[in-house]
């Protein structure tokens, strides 16, 4: 059976200082990342991880990191020029909270009133009436979805 080292030895050993060693690395990168990317995605960027061959950088959520892609080429090049590290590829994943994290239910934020008036004014104007109807119910739904949303707030 194979038992852990304690603290004290791992503290001697030098373990502890080289966990330190690296993870000040990847807060170095991610400050580099965030730095070559524009403000309103920097602050999305919430950590990173160095592979040999690769770059692993995550994000707060599916629809940043999809943005962040777009600027995976300027970013290589940008890190290449101020570290001389050129990753082969570079990973954009979700972060994921902690399974103990209680962020509690999702707000339900409904669509503003003009976007109902909006679709179903488009589709009045429309020639075909397939895509009329598809937009009338669109416009009905969106509708129903103000209505319901409106309605738990006064609750």
């Amino acid at each position: 059976m194979r038992h852990p080292k304690s603290i004290a030895g791992l503290c001697q050993d030098g373990t502890i200082l080289a966990i330190r060693i690296q993870i000040q690395k990847h807060r170095q990168m991610l400050d580099l990342v965030k730095r070559a990317l524009p403000g309103f995605l920097a602050v999305h960027c919430v950590d990173c991880v160095i592979k040999p061959d690769r770059l692993i950088l995550y994000v707060d959520s599916a629809a940043w990191a999809s943005q962040i892609r777009f600027y995976a080429p300027q970013l290589l090049s940008k890190l290449e020029q101020s570290t001389g590290f050129r990753p082969k590829d570079l990973q954009i994943r979700n972060f994921v909270a902690s399974i103990g994290e209680n962020f509690g239910r999702p707000r339900i934020v409904p669509p503003p009133v003009f976007i109902a008036e909006l679709l179903k004014n488009s589709a009045l104007s429309a020639s075909s009436g397939e895509i009329k109807d598809s937009l009338l119910r669109l416009s009905a739904t969106v509708g129903a979805l103000r209505d319901t949303a409106q309605g738990k707030e006064n609750r």
